[in-house]
C-alpha cells in the first residue's frame, strides 16, 4: 500500500514543480503588466498611482496558495501514514522531519493566502522549490524503504 502512495507522491511532486513554475510566471507577468499599464497611461502628470490594480496578481497568488496547500496536506497524510506503516528508524526520522518542514510551509502558505498583496507567489517560489526538492528526496527514500520492507 505504501509503495503505491509513494509512487503517486513522487508523481505529484513533479506536478508540484510544474505548478510552481507556472504560477510564478503568471503572477510575475500579471504584476509587471499592471506596473506597465500604470506608467504607460495617457495621464501626463503621472497620477496613475490609483490605477494600479492588485486584483489580478492577488487572485493568482491566492489560487496558487490553495493549489500548493493541497500538495502540503498530501505530504502531511503521507508522512503520518509512513510513521504508522513503515517501522524503520530511518523512515521515522524522515517522517518527523518531513512533518516539521511541511508544517512550516503550511504556515507560510497560510500567511501568503491571507495577505496576497503583501506576499505574492513569485516572491515565495524559491522556498517552494527548495521544499519540493527536499520532499522529492524524502519520497524517493520512502519508496526504497517501502519496497524493502514490503509495507
Amino acid at each position: 500500500m505504501m509503495r503505491v502512495f509513494y509512487l503517486i507522491a513522487i508523481t505529484l511532486t513533479i506536478g508540484f514543480f510544474v505548478a510552481d513554475f507556472y504560477y510564478a510566471e503568471e503572477v510575475s507577468h500579471a504584476r509587471y503588466s499592471s506596473y506597465d499599464s500604470m506608467y504607460n497611461s495617457s495621464d501626463p502628470y503621472g497620477s496613475g498611482y490609483n490605477s494600479y490594480d492588485y486584483s489580478k496578481d492577488d487572485d493568482l497568488t491566492v489560487e496558487a496558495g490553495f493549489v500548493t496547500m493541497g500538495f502540503f496536506l498530501m505530504c502531511v497524510v503521507l508522512y503520518i501514514l509512513s510513521l504508522v506503516k513503515i517501522k524503520t528508524t530511518t523512515m521515522k526520522v524522515f517522517s518527523i522531519i518531513g512533518l516539521s518542514l511541511t508544517g512550516i510551509m503550511i504556515l507560510w502558505d497560510g500567511v501568503m493566502i491571507a495577505s496576497p498583496s503583501g506576499i505574492s507567489f513569485n516572491e515565495v517560489v524559491p522556498g517552494w522549490i527548495f521544499f519540493g526538492v527536499v520532499m522529492l528526496a524524502f519520497m524517493i527514500i520512502g519508496t526504497i524503504h517501502a519496497f524493502k520492507k514490503k509495507a
